[in-house]
């Protein structure tokens, strides 16, 4: 059995890893979900859909919302 890493959106509705949500009206992929060691919470990393270079860390899975599930 495999466990896979999810977090729940503003609508709650779970998104795994390579899944595409909105964030400030922009389209992004889901690159990692981590935890930080002095913090119980989840952040995302994303990645703009049409710019590979363009990354974002930190994001609180409570600001974004699913395109598309995986």
């Amino acid at each position: 059995m495999t466990t896979r890493r999810f977090a729940i959106d503003q609508n709650n509705n779970k998104f795994f890893i390579g899944s595409t949500v909105k964030y400030k009206s922009n389209l992004f992929l889901v690159e990692d979900i981590d935890y930080l060691s002095w913090n119980t919470n989840q952040y995302l990393t994303l990645t703009a859909v049409k710019n590979k270079n363009k990354k974002l860390q930190y994001i609180s899975p409570n600001e974004v919302r699913v395109i598309h599930k995986l």
